[in-house]
């Protein structure tokens, strides 16, 4: 959900020169520029470590799983070991008996050892709010090469350079006036401002303005002062399993100078393989730098289903 045509250029100055307090309020579009241009500026270390908590509440027992993950910032990559500490703790007895017929082997189906999946999430996905860029590229970048690359992500020229038809003017040449229109992914409206975490945020609605299973945001609390994401709903989450079903709050939080999701919380009930969860989150903890890259995924995660993240648009 990179939502490439759809901002002005205001978007890549908004982590620069924020809103004075007591300001009229900007317009919704330009609140969503303005967080999308945050996003744009997080730096991120070239390596994380971190732990995939996976909570869900079936029928009246509560149960939690967690799975040891790094993530690698210079190309986009998740190591997990699939194995949580539940299914350690809690081995699955196999009862009946297996027989093959011509080489292929044949079971009773086992109940799912992963509650919702195994999970390859980097706590840097931002849910289309900007694209990936490498965390070596984005250290080196200053101010003006974070501004560029905001322009480039949104197909937005310079206003100031270039013609209404875009054109590049000529020295001495100026331009009276422009009507310029943008390729939205959403509709967006401000429903007012809200305290998130004893934060006062832009409460936005989104509705999108096609596909709307790819374009999944639905509503956004931008911080005031900081245009940081605060928290987000969204229609469904993940690519497969019982997440896609329901819509999701995310919430975010601030760690070493960047942002990272905290947490994401199911906002109904979902059924799994015969199992019915009346409540699921999965949360990211204890996360810390790495000084060495993850070690290659060299098998697949054992789970019949993985739990990840689109990765356009």
């Amino acid at each position: 959900m990179t939502g490439k045509r759809s901002v002005f250029w205001l978007a890549a100055l908004a982590f620069i020169v924020p809103v004075a307090a007591g300001a009229q309020a900007p317009s919704p579009y330009d609140i969503f520029a303005r967080a999308r241009a945050f996003w744009s500026a997080q730096i991120y270390p070239s390596y994380l470590a971190y732990d995939v908590v996976v909570r869900v509440d079936e029928g009246a027992s509560p149960k939690t799983e967690r799975y040891a993950s790094e993530y690698d910032a210079t190309d986009n990559t998740v190591w997990v070991d699939s194995v949580s500490d539940y299914e350690i703790a809690h081995p699955v007895k196999v009862k009946g008996f297996n027989f093959g017929i011509l080489g292929l082997v044949a079971s009773k189906p086992l109940p799912p050892v992963d509650f919702l999946g195994v999970p390859m999430l980097a706590p840097t996905f931002s849910f289309g709010m900007a694209p990936f860029v490498p965390a070596a590229a984005a250290a080196g970048r200053d101010s003006a090469q974070v501004v560029a690359a905001v322009r480039a992500q949104f197909h937005d020229p310079n206003p100031r350079t270039q013609s209404a038809s875009g054109q590049t003017l000529p020295p001495g040449l100026h331009q009276i006036g422009s009507v310029t229109a943008f390729k939205r992914d959403y509709r967006v409206a401000l429903l007012g401002i809200e305290s998130i975490g004893g934060r006062p945020c832009y409460h936005l609605a989104l509705s999108p303005l096609r596909d709307a299973k790819s374009y999944r945001l639905r509503e956004l609390w931008v911080d005031e002062r900081t245009y940081a994401t605060a928290q987000l709903r969204e229609a469904l989450n993940f690519v497969n399993g019982p997440g896609t079903g329901v819509p999701w709050t995310v919430r975010f939080t601030q760690v070493g100078g960047a942002q990272y999701i905290a947490s994401e919380s199911a906002d109904a009930p979902m059924s799994y393989r015969g199992l019915l969860y009346r409540h699921a989150s999965v949360a990211f903890e204890d996360l810390h730098r790495q000084t060495l890259p993850p070690p290659a995924m060299l098998v697949p995660p054992t789970s019949d289903l993985v739990m990840n993240e689109p990765s356009t648009p």
